[in-house]
Formats: structure tokens, C-alpha cells, sequence
């Protein structure tokens, strides 16, 4: 049975039962700041705003199927780091009718990003400028919360792995923690915490392009999420 992909029409809009769909957030790291990707709204009760990645559940799809449906047709971006994350179904999210939205939050590191996405066809906005001014329906609140659980994961596991390339600096390490949690890390203390925990391996390679003194880099010694208090 082929899975059927409905979109965000009036027709669906005129039964009885509540729509469910998928919205998704996906972070990354564009010019030292944490952005966001949102689309053009689709409809008239979205013109003129931006809105995130979403669509409707199709028929037989489970919701991470739906997720990495949507986020490979409005991003291009396939097979990365996610994670669900509320269930949002408050009255008058859409004017059109009653949608229950099942969320999500991804990590995509910049190079990635960037090498598979055509900023033509989406808005790549920094977190502190989204506003419902800009955004439609609940999504400025939905990115809020995400925003939160981000902060949150990166204080105790190693979720900051999805967002660095696979080979990095200590520095870049630091300064994505930096710009995440928008607080300011003592370089050495940091360092220390970092390398006590186990989690990261030296490569044997250094950075001789973006530093004037050749920086070692490292990698993450685990592929797969794990908690390990980090701060």
C-alpha cells in the first residue's frame, strides 16, 4: 500500500477530527550564531511570515517517517541527528482548523548544511531575531522550547557532536558551547572539564589554517548520544 503525503489544504481542514502533523526545528551554526531554518508560509493565513519545516501525517507514515519526509523536501537535509519534542495542540494554532502538532528538533553541522541546502528557498534567521512578528501560527514558541531543550541536552550529554564536523578544535568545540548556552567559558577551565570527561580522542591532526599557532584536533569517541554531565 503506497503511503499517501497530504498537504495543508482547505479540504482537509473540513473534517471533523483534529489534523496531525509534524513541525520540525533545525538548528545549525551559520557566522557564530545559532539559526534556525524556516520556509516561505504556504498558505493566505501564512503569507508574508516564515514558518518551520512542517506537514501533514500521511496515511501509513509513523512520525519519524513523516519528520524525515518533510525535512528532505523542504531542506534536502537527510539522515541527521533527531529528536521529538512536545506535543503542541492548544486552540486557534491555525485559523483553519484544529492541528495537533507533533515536534521535533535537529542538529545539522554548518559544512553539511551548507554543501545540501538552497538558501534560495529557505531563511536561515538567528535564534534571537525569531518573533511571532515574523513567524506564523504558534512555531516563535515552538522554536522557544526547542531552543530550551537544546540548552539543556548540551549542558549533560554529547549531543554538541551534531553540530561540529567530525574533526575539530578545542577552540571550535568551545565556542560552539559558547554561542548555544550565550555564555562565556573560561578557556583553561573548560579545556580541563572537556578532557576529564573521556569523550572526546586525540586524531593526531592539527588546524593550520585557522589558527596562527597549529591546534590539535580531536574527534568524539562515541557515535551514538550518551549522558556524561558536562557541566
Amino acid at each position: 500500500m503506497s503511503t499517501l503525503h497530504p498537504t495543508y489544504t482547505d479540504d482537509i481542514f473540513k473534517l471533523s477530527i483534529p489534523v496531525l502533523a509534524v513541525d520540525i526545528v533545525l538548528f545549525t551554526l551559520y557566522k557564530d550564531q545559532l539559526c534556525v531554518v524556516l520556509v516561505p508560509g504556504r498558505n493566505e493565513w501564512a503569507r508574508w511570515k516564515l514558518t518551520l519545516p512542517g506537514g501533514i501525517i500521511g496515511r501509513g507514515e509513523t512520525l519519524d517517517e513523516a519528520a524525515d519526509r518533510i525535512l528532505e523536501r523542504d531542506t534536502n537535509i537527510a539522515g541527521v541527528y533527531k529528536e521529538q519534542l512536545y506535543t503542541f495542540s492548544g486552540h486557534n494554532r491555525d485559523d483553519r482548523g484544529d492541528v495537533i502538532s507533533c515536534s521535533y528538533y535537529t542538529l545539522v553541522g554548518a559544512q553539511a548544511f551548507l554543501s545540501r541546502i538552497d538558501l534560495t528557498k529557505v531563511a536561515l534567521v538567528p535564534y534571537e531575531q525569531i518573533s511571532s512578528d515574523t513567524v506564523a501560527y504558534d512555531h516563535a514558541h515552538i522554536i522557544q522550547y526547542a531552543y530550551q531543550r537544546l540548552q539543556w541536552k548540551m549542558e549533560y550529554t554529547n549531543v554538541v557532536r551534531n553540530i561540529l564536523p567530525l574533526k575539530f578544535s578545542l577552540r571550535e568545540l568551545q565556542e560552539v558551547y559558547e554561542v548555544v548556552l550565550n555564555k562565556a567559558f573560561d578557556k583553561r577551565n573548560f579545556r580541563k572539564k572537556i578532557l576529564s570527561l573521556d569523550m572526546l580522542v586525540e586524531t593526531n591532526e592539527y588546524d593550520t589554517e585557522n589558527s596562527k599557532r597549529p591546534a590539535k584536533l580531536y574527534t568524539f569517541s562515541d557515535s551514538e548520544l550518551k549522558i556524561i554531565g558536562i557541566l
